[in-house]
């Protein structure tokens, strides 16, 4: 058995879905431009009388504020592969049959859901989560299905009498058939699907091409079909068109969020995570803006990638209106269980490397540097900064919080704490320094860094906290 699901407004209502709210109410069609009809419309426009087949000019009479796009079959593969993979979680062999339909193979599932009924259950709530429009129908090979769910069946078990009833109202011009053959059949008297089962393959042989024989044969499930079956993508890449073109920076953020929720969804599913994003912003007569979205920490949650991607927005002035939006992630790895202690006071304390990851998107990558130590006993030459986290033991020694740029004479009176710990350094770059710090206490209280130099000079270096 094979069950065939039909989605009539696949590319209008990924469209509509992703860019605008739920009160929108402007008419728009969506128009195959090689035949001058319409092939998708929403509420709007089928209220001011707008039908599937007709005219642009007779649409644009109907209705003068008519939103017009043209029909795009790439996006509706898209969207179709997008509800395979969903539909892939629960049912094993999908047969991809572009550019609107998926075919089901029941027979291999009923082992696992016991009865047809508890899986159509499974298949509808994943479906209700993607609010398509589909229909659907059941038959024993793949061409009998897409018959009845283009004849918006919508029954799952049909009795012979039902199946010839539904098969008898589609016409053979609705068919794969070649207009010759059909013309063919007409003068024989058959002019609909259902009159074709009562010829045996042997008479069709006869009297027709092998092209009915097996359209027929097939119909029927008399002969094996040959299907190649859907294999899921290894990587995430989405595109969201947009109804309208974009100005503003801020409206991208609903088909943004739809690419993200998507992400997460991809990556939960599959156990994996990623530190890396691709987004693309096709612009109108421009070249396409890229962004690079990076992650300190292995991530998959959408909230905290919107987040990382706002920051990053903030900096970016759009040059044209956008068109859609693309979202790719290639660099995947497999998500690890982190233990955290339950008794632990730092649960909701931000990490390092989230915190640098909030402040490259914030900055840039270029802004955002690391305090390192580089091994020179030199307080002035001890630290620099890097672009790249380098983490080095501190050894036991004492030092100051704060550090001054300059040493400056000690013009005050103070009692040595600790000390002497002498430095003597510098010799093989022309900065030699020779010196002996203390650890001193004013009559403040506060702790300094003080050193003395060979000819008796004191100077204050840094300040204790």
């Amino acid at each position: 058995m094979w069950l065939y699901l039909y989605f009539p407004m696949l590319q209008l209502e990924g469209m509509t879905k992703q860019t605008v709210s739920d009160d929108f109410v402007t008419p728009v069609v969506i128009i195959d431009g090689r035949k001058n009809q319409i092939v998708q419309l929403n509420d709007a426009a089928q209220q001011r009388g707008i039908k599937i087949g007709m005219g642009l000019g007779t649409a644009c009479a109907l209705c003068t504020q008519l939103h017009v796009l043209p029909y795009d079959d790439l996006l509706e593969r898209q969207q179709l592969l997008e509800i395979a993979n969903m539909l892939y979680q629960v049912s094993a062999d999908i047969v991809i049959d572009e550019p609107n339909g998926l075919v089901l193979k029941v027979d291999s599932m009923l082992s696992l859901y016991h009865d047809l009924p508890s899986y159509w259950q499974v298949i509808s709530e994943q479906l209700a989560q993607l609010g398509k429009s589909y229909s659907y129908g059941m038959g024993e090979s793949t061409i009998m299905a897409k018959l009845l769910a283009r004849e918006h069946c919508n029954v799952l078990v049909l009795t012979p009498c039902q199946k010839r009833h539904y098969l008898g109202k589609i016409g053979l011009t609705r068919t794969s058939l070649d207009s010759r053959v059909v013309e063919l059949l007409a003068r024989t008297g058959v002019k609909n699907v259902a009159q074709l089962e009562q010829f045996a393959l042997s008479e069709l042989a006869k009297r027709f091409d092998t092209e009915l024989v097996h359209y027929v044969g097939s119909l029927f499930g008399k002969l094996k079909e040959t299907l190649n079956y859907y294999q899921p993508a290894e990587t995430f890449e989405l595109t969201a068109p947009l109804l309208f073109e974009v100005e503003v920076m801020a409206w991208l953020e609903k088909p943004i969020e739809h690419l993200l929720s998507r992400l997460a969804l991809f990556l939960q599913q599959r156990n994996l995570v990623t530190r890396t994003l691709y987004f693309t912003l096709a612009l109108r007569d421009k070249e396409a803006l890229e962004i690079t979205l990076n992650s300190a920490e292995p991530e998959y949650k959408a909230e905290n990638w919107l987040r990382l991607l706002n920051l990053k927005l903030e900096s970016i002035t759009l040059d044209a209106p956008v068109q859609s939006v693309s979202l790719k992630a290639d660099a995947l790895e497999t998500q690890h269980a982190t233990i955290k202690d339950l008794f632990s006071t730092q649960q909701s304390a931000m990490s390092a490397q989230g915190l640098r990851a909030i402040l490259c998107a914030k900055l840039g990558e270029q802004a955002v540097q690391y305090l390192q130590l580089t091994g020179d006993p030199r307080p002035e030459k001890a630290s620099s900064y890097s672009h790249e986290p380098h983490f080095t033991t501190l050894k036991s020694k004492l030092r100051p919080t704060i550090l001054f740029p300059k040493p400056q004479p000690l013009c005050e009176r103070v009692n040595i704490i600790s000390g002497p710990e002498r430095i003597a350094s510098g010799w093989w770059d022309g900065e030699p320094v020779q010196r002996d710090y203390f650890i001193v206490q004013n009559e403040q209280a506060q702790r300094l860094w003080v050193f003395r130099e060979q000819n008796n000079h004191w100077y204050i270096h840094g300040v204790f906290s």
